[in-house]
């Protein structure tokens, strides 16, 4: 190494070393400065703590007892944005209730105020006999809304007119939504009390030895409304009658489901016969032999070709959507009934039962056949 090439005290870090060489030891490293160690953690952390304290502060004015009673106030505004975002922020209260019930004890869904003045709103846009698109949706959502509160002397009448025939048919679909909601907690409450069993969720709704001797909805503007629509020209509107019938229970509906099990759309009927089978009848059980027969059989493609190009969609859409949902609520009403169903009918149920097994295209049904084949 030249003298030119050494290190000096005035410049100890320029040192050139010739090519191919290395150096004997590794340049010193520098310890990182406290700037370099804020930024790489403190600035973090504040940011992530300034998240959580902005979460945690709208968490506390969501569940405050002093925001409902100002959200409520605020329904009854002439400005109509001022309605409608307090109605928004009463249906968020509401779904977190409904996830983590508050600390302070106050549950929204059993206030009188809060259904009296969603009640009202949903009164006043109705009367406003308008058809724009946004006034529907603000019926659909208010009407949907009214299911989650525990009320029934406000919400039922309500929902009674929200189901009438004159109504918008998404309004009268929200409507009956909620008649299943609210029909359906009386219902899970009663089926815990006679048998014991713990409450149904999602879709499994408990079932009945034999329909309740007392209706879990007796009002009868809601019970006129229903008869409605179980004759109504929608099959949407008679299939979600049906289901909500179900689960009012009683003599009375009992009657009605017997009727439905007669109509020309599957799903009324399927939906009739599930119905019965959750009140222990056994009525509809010809019903769920013929659906899980429609499960196994296969329309050949010159049938298929002959069909219009509308009938061939239709078509379509009822074997992917609307089969598997009529295939798995049969099943499962089957399940139900399977000790009150007679013998030859078991006979027949078992072998339609063992082809779904085999070979439906949907697993999950293929999997819910075979466990009641091995139950039997």
């Amino acid at each position: 190494m030249t003298e030119s090439n050494l290190p000096s005290e005035e410049n100890p870090e320029t040192v050139a070393f010739p090519a191919g060489s290395l150096p004997e030891e590794l340049p010193p490293v520098q310890p990182p400065s406290a700037g370099y160690i804020i930024q790489l953690f403190l600035i973090p952390a504040l940011i992530v703590a300034a998240v959580i304290g902005v979460w945690a502060l709208f968490g506390k004015l969501a569940d405050s007892e002093t925001d409902w009673h100002q959200l409520v106030a605020e329904l009854g505004s002439t400005n109509e944005n001022r309605r409608w975002r307090a109605a928004l922020g009463l249906a968020q209260v509401l779904r977190n209730q409904q996830i983590a019930p508050d600390t302070n004890g106050v549950l929204l869904a059993r206030q009188p105020e809060v259904a009296a003045a969603l009640s009202d709103l949903l009164q006043e846009s109705m009367d406003s006999k308008s058809t724009a698109d946004k006034d529907v949706k603000n019926q659909e959502f208010l009407a949907r809304t009214l299911g989650s509160l525990e009320a029934d002397d406000v919400v039922l009448p309500m929902l009674a007119k929200a189901l009438a025939p004159d109504k918008n048919i998404e309004v009268r679909k929200s409507s009956l939504m909620s008649l299943a909601m609210i029909a359906g907690r009386h219902f899970e409450s009663q089926a815990q009390a006679q048998t014991g069993a713990p409450s149904g969720t999602g879709e499994d709704v408990p079932s009945l030895d034999a329909p309740l001797s007392m209706p879990t909805i007796a009002d009868e503007s809601v019970t006129e409304q229903l008869r409605l629509a179980a004759q109504d020209p929608e099959p949407a509107v008679r299939h979600l009658a049906a289901f909500v019938l179900g689960l009012v229970s009683g003599q009375a509906a009992m009657e009605q489901l017997e009727v439905m099990l007669l109509d020309g759309d599957a799903m009324t009927r399927a939906n009739a016969a599930v119905a019965l089978a959750r009140n222990g009848q056994v009525q509809g059980v010809p019903v769920l032999l013929a659906m899980l027969t429609d499960g196994t059989t296969e329309l050949s493609r010159a049938d298929f070709g002959k069909l219009t190009e509308e009938e061939q969609q239709l078509l379509l859409q009822r074997r992917q959507f609307e089969q598997p949902i009529i295939l798995r609520n049969c099943i499962r009403a089957v399940e139900t009934l399977w000790a009150k169903i007679d013998e030859a009918s078991q006979t027949e149920l078992k072998a339609v039962l063992s082809q779904i097994s085999d070979n439906h295209t949907a697993a999950d049904i293929r999997v819910q056949a075979r466990a009641l084949l091995n139950q039997m």
